[in-house]
């Protein structure tokens, strides 16, 4: 039996799913100012993450309304309520492309963090291997970590939006929103990690292979699973006692 060809629309890239689009950039109902909301939105996360370090506030709340209610607010604003704009039901599919963005982005990371630290670049590990490993920890972490995609997404949607209805062009415009949205998500760890070089190289360029799991498939849900699986191992294997302290705040820089 012949295989159906998959057809993408015109102006779509090959790899794309083309039953779904992305959200808000071609709907003449959403005003372009929703764009520089969402665009906004993330740059204020951004730089509120570096700037805690600074303040006298409780970390884990900050976390909780900075990183994860503000932008979930903001994308339901502009999505009218609607959670589904980038949360869909996952498929059967989507399990092999959550392993494949995992293991990608280990290795990744492994063999850009082992060159940074053979040049004598210097490298750190998340602070967060100062915190005890509790209950609590982990349901920051899973709050955080929906934040951290949330903030990805929404200045993705966002740039692409303004990009979109300038140029009329949605490949450059997917292209450009994506480069933009890695850099500021990289910096957005500096003050996390350190060294500019690391965050730019691992956190922010690495992240383009959970990236492209949103780009391809348009749904946030299997980012975050993937973003999950990729930080919950070092700290799993901390709590276990597996691997020491050292060991797995070392392995870390690397996810």
């Amino acid at each position: 039996m012949e295989k159906t060809k998959k057809i993408v629309p015109e102006g779509w890239f090959k790899w794309e799913r083309p039953e779904i689009d992305f959200p808000f950039y071609d709907d003449d109902s959403v005003p372009a100012w929703h764009g520089w909301l969402l665009l906004g939105v993330s740059l204020f996360v951004a730089v509120a993450l570096n700037v805690s370090t600074f303040l006298p506030v409780d970390r884990s709340i900050f976390k909780i309304i900075v990183v994860f209610l503000i932008p979930l607010v903001t994308l339901l604003f502009v999505a009218h309520g609607n959670i589904g704009t980038i949360i869909k039901k996952p498929r059967l599919g989507d399990i092999p492309l959550i392993i494949i963005v995992v293991v990608l982005d280990v290795v990744y990371s492994l063999a850009v963090g082992g060159l940074l630290v053979a040049l004598g670049i210097q490298t750190r590990g998340n602070v967060v291997f100062g915190q005890t490993m509790d209950a609590g920890f982990f349901a920051l972490v899973f709050v955080q970590l929906f934040g951290e995609e949330l903030f990805k997404t929404n200045m993705l949607l966002g740039i692409l939006l303004l990009l979109f209805r300038r140029s009329g062009n949605r490949k450059s415009a997917v292209v450009i929103a994506t480069f933009v949205t890695l850099l500021v998500f990289g910096l957005a760890h500096y003050a996390a990690y350190g060294s500019l070089l690391q965050i730019l190289l691992i956190q922010g360029l690495g992240s383009i292979i959970c990236v492209f799991a949103y780009l391809k498939t348009k749904n946030m849900l299997v980012t975050y699973v993937a973003h999950l699986l990729i930080d919950l191992i070092p700290f799993g294997l901390a709590t276990l006692g597996l691997v020491s302290a050292g060991a797995t705040a070392a392995a870390l820089i690397l996810f």
